[in-house]
């Protein structure tokens, strides 16, 4: 007798289905209707990211064209946008709509640049560039610009002076444009508020990163695959900060956190 499988396919329409089903419970009409967009999303969002991640590198001269990715890769894609998906919906728990839309944008972005990170070992400043955009124009329509500008600013300057100082004391290499581009644009996202602790919790998920890496003997993330130059080796940087914003975006508006917390965290 054949086993059923579980394919991408039937995990995406499974998943698209029970987080509609999970929208229609909502308290709200604006709840709801904000639960149903990201459950419509999560689809779209598999495959905008499949044809970024095959032909973004090919428009930028990075490497020649490849194959279809392989089963693990796609299985990674799908986890990826299926995980960003799901915790905006955790969100609407305790967050209005209106900002959790935003923040669900900025996690699928999030989670397209940690996919070129462990893919191509590359962060393409076709996404960085919008995703600093879209930080900046969400600021300006929640109502706290000043605080997304403060906060793409001293992401910049702050994250590029760590970023510098680990370069110079592990003799690694640490920083480079993009990088500093991805710390802005989380800046943006978080706040001048939340930008501590988002500097906080990504430093530690890095660390930590870093301690795995040196303890199983994991290589780093070799960039430029396929220049003619010796390859450039660097820790990869797009996870933690992921991390480290869904973790701001999370807490900082939990009833569960005294005011005290929430105010560190930016909510």
């Amino acid at each position: 007798m054949r086993t059923p499988r579980m394919t991408d396919a039937t995990l995406q329409v499974g998943a698209t289905l029970a987080m509609l089903v999970w929208s229609l419970l909502a308290r709200t009409v604006p709840a709801a209707l904000a639960g149903m967009c990201i459950a419509l999303l999560f689809p779209l969002s598999v495959r905008v990211c499949a044809l970024a991640l095959r032909w973004l590198p090919v428009a930028a001269g990075v490497r020649p064209p490849m194959e279809a990715p392989n089963s693990q890769q796609q299985h990674e894609l799908v986890a990826g946008c299926l995980l960003a998906a799901a915790c905006s919906l955790t969100l609407l728990i305790y967050t209005p709509p209106s900002i959790v839309l935003a923040d669900g944008v900025a996690l699928h972005l999030a989670n397209l640049l940690v996919q070129f990170d462990r893919r191509e070992g590359w962060l393409p400043n076709a996404i960085l560039m919008p995703m600093l955009l879209c930080g900046l124009l969400a600021g300006a329509a929640l109502g706290h610009a000043g605080s997304a500008i403060g906060g793409a600013c001293v992401g910049w300057m702050l994250g590029g002076a760590g970023l510098f100082g680990l370069s110079m004391t592990r003799r690694g290499n640490f920083m480079s444009a993009t990088d500093l581009l991805l710390l802005s644009a989380c800046g943006a996202w978080v706040g001048l508020g939340g930008f501590w602790a988002f500097l906080f919790l990504s430093g530690i998920g890095f660390w930590a990163m870093r301690g795995l890496r040196r303890n199983t003997h994991t290589p780093m993330v070799q960039a430029a695959v396929c220049s003619t130059a010796h390859p450039v080796w660097r820790y990869p940087t797009a996870l933690p900060c992921a991390v480290g914003m869904l973790m701001v975006f999370l807490l900082r508006n939990s009833p569960a956190l005294p005011y005290w917390a929430q105010f560190m965290l930016g909510g």
